[in-house]
C-alpha cells in the first residue's frame, strides 16, 4: 500500500493561510475595523501612497414642497489622509538542537512568538494612533510631542477634547493645566462622563459620526484603560445599567464578552492602555515616564495619575495596508549549519485629521489612580 503525501508547497501555503486568519481574527480591533466608511478604523489596501477618503456628514435641512432645489444643494465635504505604508520585519534563529528537526517543525516552533509580535505590532500602532497629536505641520505620538504641539492639538480640538467630569476643566490653549485640573474625587470615569463626550461627539463641528449597526442603529465604541474600565465597574448606576442591558448586549455586533454599554456607546477595556501610560522604558511607557511633556502617569491633580479613553465614531482610524504579514527564510544558512524564520509584514495606522481636527473620536481624560 502506498501512502498519500502532502507537497510541500501545500504545506506552506496552508501554513500561511491560517496564519493570515488568525492574524485578522485575533485582533482586539477586528470588530471595529472594516473596508468601509462606517469602519472606526478604516482599511484600505495598497504597496505605496494610500489616499483614504474621508466624508462628513451632511447637516443640511434640504427643501420641501414647491421649493426650489436648484441653488440649495450642499456640498459633500470631503477631504483625504494619505498614507505610506511600511514594511516591519523580525526574525528568530533556530538552534543546533532544531536544525535537527524537520524544516516544517521550524515553522511550528517559531509560528507563535512570530504570530504574537505581529499581533503586538498592529495594536500598539493602533493604540498610538488613538493618542496622536497633529499640531497642523508635525504628525506625532501623544509621547513624543512637545508641550507647544499638545496646546496647538486642544486649541484645535477643543469641542472634541473633554478633561475630566466637566468641559470647564479645559483651560483654553493649554494641554498641562486642563490635565491638572483633573482630580482623584470628582473625576473618576462615570456614566455621566460618558454621556457628556457622547453629547460632544453629536454636537462638535464637523460633526462625528456613529457607526451603523445591522440593526440600523447608532453607536459609539470607547476603548478605556484597565483603571478606567474599575471605577465605571464598580459605579452603582453604571452596574445596574449592565445587568439590565446585559441579553440585549450580547445580540449587539460591536459587542464583546466583558464589554459594557451605557448610553449607545459600547465600552471596551484595552490593558495595553495602561502600559503606555505605566510602563518605564522603550514603547511600554511613551505615555508616562517616557513621555516627552505632560506625562499622563502624573499629570492630573497633585500629580495623580491620570487615565485616557477614546470615544470612536467611524473614521477614526486610518489603515493603510500595504501586505500582510508572511513568513520567510532565512537564506544564507551557512552551508545549511543555521536556520532562521521571520516575518515581514507592511502597513501605515495613523489618526484621521482633517482641517487639524481629529476626525473620528473624542479624547476623554479622566482620574485613574492605580490600585492601593
Amino acid at each position: 500500500m502506498v501512502d498519500s503525501t502532502i507537497s510541500s508547497g501545500n504545506v506552506v501555503t496552508n501554513f500561511m493561510a491560517e496564519f493570515a486568519r488568525e492574524y485578522v481574527r485575533e485582533s482586539r480591533f477586528s470588530k471595529y475595523t472594516g473596508k468601509t466608511a462606517n469602519s472606526i478604523i478604516h482599511i484600505k489596501e495598497g504597496l505605496q501612497t494610500i489616499s483614504l477618503p474621508l466624508i462628513s456628514k451632511l447637516s443640511g435641512s434640504g427643501v420641501s414642497g414647491n421649493s426650489t432645489l436648484s441653488g440649495n444643494e450642499e456640498n459633500l465635504n470631503n477631504y483625504s489622509k494619505t498614507l505610506t505604508p511600511t514594511h516591519y520585519r523580525h526574525a528568530v534563529t533556530i538552534s543546533d538542537e532544531e536544525n535537527e528537526k524537520s524544516e516544517f517543525d521550524l515553522y511550528n516552533e517559531a509560528r507563535e512568538f512570530l504570530m504574537l509580535w505581529a499581533k503586538e505590532k498592529q495594536r500598539d500602532d493602533i493604540i498610538q494612533a488613538l493618542g496622536a497629536i497633529y499640531d497642523g505641520t508635525t504628525y506625532a505620538n501623544y509621547g513624543s510631542a512637545t508641550a507647544g504641539a499638545m496646546d496647538t492639538w486642544l486649541t484645535n480640538n477643543s469641542d472634541r477634547v473633554l478633561y475630566g467630569a466637566s468641559k470647564s476643566n479645559q483651560s483654553a490653549g493649554n494641554h498641562t493645566t486642563s490635565l491638572s485640573n483633573v482630580d482623584t474625587t470628582n473625576d473618576r470615569l462615570t456614566p455621566q462622563m460618558i454621556s457628556l463626550a457622547k453629547r460632544m461627539a453629536k454636537n462638535c463641528s464637523p460633526l462625528i459620526r456613529p457607526i451603523k449597526t445591522t440593526e440600523d442603529k447608532d453607536f459609539f465604541v470607547m476603548f478605556v484603560d484597565s483603571y478606567g474600565m474599575r471605577d465605571l465597574r464598580e459605579n452603582s448606576t453604571m452596574a445596574q445599567a449592565n445587568r439590565e442591558a446585559w441579553t440585549r448586549g450580547e445580540s449587539n455586533p460591536l459587542f464583546t464578552g466583558g464589554d459594557l454599554i451605557w448610553d449607545n456607546v459600547v465600552i471596551r477595556e484595552i490593558e495595553e492602555i495602561s502600559t503606555m501610560i505605566d510602563g518605564s522604558t522603550g514603547s511600554n511607557g511613551v505615555w508616562g515616564g517616557s513621555s516627552t511633556a505632560d506625562s499622563l502617569a502624573t499629570g492630573g491633580a497633585n500629580s495623580s495619575r491620570v487615565g485616557v479613553g477614546f470615544l470612536c465614531g467611524a473614521q477614526a482610524i486610518g489603515y493603510g495596508l500595504g501586505k500582510m504579514p508572511r513568513i520567510v527564510r532565512k537564506k544564507e544558512d551557512d552551508y545549511e549549519f543555521n536556520k532562521g524564520v521571520g516575518i515581514t509584514l507592511k502597513h501605515d495606522i495613523d489618526k484621521m485629521y482633517f482641517n487639524n481636527k481629529q476626525h473620528g473620536m473624542v479624547t476623554v481624560f479622566y482620574s485613574a489612580p492605580t490600585d492601593a
